[in-house]
């Protein structure tokens, strides 16, 4: 019962999880009903995207096809991107061609990560060898490169730019200081709910990658398709992984030298993430192999070839699960937390090199703890 909530819980709009499970089933019932009928307005933008494609396809191939039948094959200016404005929905309608349809998860990403987006609807279908992709978001939700200027934030204590302020600096960011389902928490085994299930199905798989020095952290950003992870039947693809040193999250009040976020998406547009901890031992084998990337990486992303994510070797047996949000503005709401109890080891020299990579006042890039507000938090431990 306990799964099944969770899943609820994550699914249904920011504003109706704060309300009784009875109630939460009634929003729910409703929240489908509203779903229903944006699935007939998809059909319909769908609809008139296939059309285009074969209107720009009769009018490449000339008067001479216009006897034959309607061929809606890719045409050869790809990918190309619409953007319409409806109140305060924005749609954004993409056509790829099949060898660019990673681009999909990648806009994912940047509206949901990067941007701040509240995504009300994203899917994709492939007719032929197009791939066309519809996102819908809230415009009022939509937080064009705020996150990107990473002068606008500290981690200081300071009520202006700090944690503390974080969401007056920008009213797109107001969830920061008002959201009741923020990140990180403290983990403390006297106050979750135990459960013996796996839960969650790893398939990762090495991929094309690159670094970056995002200003606050740095980033390692998957361009090819390094596997998912599955919770719950849903899909989730890794996008990217970042680190945060101290940790954010604590575990009976304890803060680790070292926390690492692997990032997913899924087709629907949520997110789940991964926390890894550290703590100074011997050198971790993922570090390892990025050491020199993470010692020149620069604003600019630069190439560091195929990048293979099963390399980070996390135990996956024991761990905590619960409703959070990002961690950095615009602290989204919504996002499955996933954090692996086991503590990894981390070494002096990679943790200096990661704080040596970032803008100067950014070394340490930990946000506070925040209030858990009564919040759930499940144990998975397979030997209950």
């Amino acid at each position: 019962m306990e799964d099944l909530y969770l899943e609820l819980n994550s699914l249904l709009p920011q504003t109706s999880r704060e309300l009784p499970l009875p109630d939460q089933l009634d929003e729910a019932a409703n929240y489908i009903k509203e779903l229903q009928v944006n699935v007939e307005k998809n059909r319909e933008r769908k609809r008139k995207l296939v059309t285009t494609a074969a209107l720009d396809k009769l009018n490449s191939t000339g008067s001479s096809s216009m006897s034959s039948s309607v061929d809606v094959s890719v045409p050869r200016r790809l990918p190309r991107i619409e953007i319409q404005e409806t109140g305060p929905i924005l749609h954004i309608s993409l056509v790829t061609s099949l060898e660019h349809k990673f681009m999909f998860h990648e806009i994912i990403r940047v509206l949901t990560e990067e941007l701040g987006a509240g995504l009300t609807h994203a899917g994709y279908s492939i007719i032929d060898d197009a791939v066309f992709h519809i996102f819908d978001c809230k415009v009022e939700d939509c937080d064009f490169g705020a996150t990107n200027d990473e002068t606008s934030f500290t981690y200081e204590k300071n009520p202006e730019k700090g944690p503390e302020g974080w969401g007056k600096i920008n009213p797109h960011w107001k969830t920061c200081n008002i959201g009741k389902f923020q990140s990180p928490i403290d983990l403390t085994n006297t106050r979750v709910s135990i459960i013996r299930d796996e839960a969650w199905r790893r398939q990762y798989k090495p991929a094309p990658a690159v670094i970056v020095n995002r200003g606050h952290d740095v980033m390692v950003s998957w361009k090819g398709d390094a596997g998912k992870i599955t919770i719950r039947r849903t899909e989730y693809k890794l996008v990217q992984c970042h680190w945060h040193s101290p940790s954010e999250h604590t575990v009976n009040g304890t803060r680790y030298d070292m926390e690492l976020h692997m990032v997913h998406t899924s087709a629907g547009g949520k997110t789940v993430v991964i926390g890894v901890l550290y703590k100074l031992g011997k050198p971790n084998e993922f570090l390892t192999r990025l050491l020199d990337g993470i010692k020149t990486v620069g604003k600019e992303e630069r190439d560091l070839g195929i990048v293979d994510p099963r390399t980070i070797r996390f135990q996956t047996k024991k761990f905590y699960r619960y409703i959070g949000s990002l961690t950095v503005p615009p602290c989204t709401e919504g996002v499955i937390w996933t954090v692996v109890k086991r503590v990894n080891t981390i070494s002096m020299e990679q943790i200096a090199a990661l704080r040596s990579a970032v803008d100067d006042g950014y070394e340490t890039n930990s946000r506070p703890v925040q209030e858990r507000n009564g919040r759930s938090v499940w144990f998975y431990d397979p030997n209950v």
